[in-house]
């Protein structure tokens, strides 16, 4: 059986901040996107990410609630989190000071396989109507991959070697402060590639469904993450990851 701890990288609890006060004495992320909060958190930092916090992403502070839509562009992400969310605290899971709302974990296909063969497919996330950019679990379901599954993959793997790069990275960091820029990329990858995939796919929505819902990673997601192209993102409501963590050694 697969012991959690052993997961690299390692589990990240979410939990959601009643005010901003809250677990005051918890440093507040400054950064790049959420996807880079969720990496830091993975590395070991316990942090709390408030509205400002996010300084370059504009998908990830409305879907998380931290900013009200404003633009058409805003105002068609979704699902979302309404808002305000005074904030969210984001923690290695073996640090998370009582019970996070969700956990993220990020792994192969193959071992998020058998994690939710522990807890039953009736766990996954039903909602998804087949839409790449907010889920694979069609994968886990007795789906097969297909030529956009594979489009998916090797574009992430190009962009893990271009995110090796400083000139790429201040260049993302450039463009995707521009609205009118997030907004055009938006409407080219919600149709063709991963979506949103660590604030809306894993947080957004497990928490919205009580559902698990498995994720390629988006172009943030590697990028800023630094994620392995290899590994896929998945979100668990605490009440489903119990029942995965009560079912393992």
């Amino acid at each position: 059986m697969m012991d959690l701890a052993s997961l690299d990288p390692s589990p990240v609890g979410v939990g959601f901040l009643r005010s901003a006060q809250e677990h005051r004495e918890v440093p507040v992320f400054a950064g790049i996107s959420y996807c880079q909060a969720v990496r830091e958190a993975g590395e070991g930092r316990v942090l709390r990410v408030l509205p400002g916090s996010i300084q370059v992403c504009q998908w990830a502070p409305i879907v998380l609630g931290l900013r009200p839509p404003v633009s058409q562009f805003e105002q068609r992400l979704s699902p979302r989190l309404e808002y305000p969310v005074a904030g969210l605290l984001l923690a290695p899971l073996d640090q998370f000071p009582g019970e996070p709302e969700i956990v993220l974990l990020r792994a192969t296909r193959q071992v998020l396989d058998s994690l939710i063969a522990t807890v039953g497919r009736d766990r996954l996330w039903v909602g998804h109507g087949g839409r790449l950019a907010y889920s694979v679990v069609p994968l886990f379901s007795g789906g097969r991959f297909t030529l956009r599954y594979h489009v998916v993959q090797d574009t992430n793997a190009v962009l893990a070697l271009l995110a090796r790069s400083e000139w790429w990275q201040a260049v993302t960091h450039w463009l995707f402060r521009n609205r009118w820029f997030t907004a055009g990329y938006d409407a080219v990858i919600s149709r063709a590639l991963a979506d949103m995939s660590m604030c809306r796919n894993s947080t957004v929505i497990p928490w919205q469904t009580g559902q698990v819902n498995i994720s390629f990673f988006c172009s943030g997601g590697i990028t800023w993450g630094l994620n392995n192209p290899d590994h896929l993102t998945s979100g668990w409501p605490w009440a489903v990851f119990q029942r995965l963590r009560g079912s393992l050694p």
